[in-house]
């Protein structure tokens, strides 16, 4: 399968019962005894690398939508008080509001590859 984005072949891993299908007994060979163990040890690692990396990106997204909810919430309180007293707060520009908020998207999207 070809993934859209990059143009990169996508690879699934076979589980070595699928590799030596029909083939087992070459299974009870001591090099590839050696060679199944160093590949269970690798399938770990990789699985442990795809939980990290998926936590890594959930933690990202919450901390950004933290930072974009906070923003909101600041626009709406300076919002109010400029309402209540036109004469202490000037008034808050909801366009750059936006345009900073898309630039903070864009760049956390490129700084951890979110792919957004």
């Amino acid at each position: 399968m070809w993934n859209q984005r990059k143009n990169i072949k996508l690879l699934t891993m076979k589980s070595i019962t699928q590799i030596f299908q029909g083939n087992e007994h070459l299974m009870d060979l001591g090099p590839i005894e050696e060679l199944i163990d160093y590949c269970r040890d690798l399938e770990g690692q990789v699985l442990e690398r795809k939980v990290d990396d998926t936590y890594n990106k959930e933690h990202m997204l919450r901390t950004m939508l933290s930072d974009i909810l906070t923003s909101c919430e600041e626009y709406e309180q300076n919002k109010i008080l400029e309402d209540r007293y036109p004469e202490l707060y000037k008034k808050v520009d909801a366009d750059s509001l936006v345009e900073n908020l898309i630039k903070y998207i864009s760049t956390m999207n490129a700084k951890n590859d979110l792919r957004l």
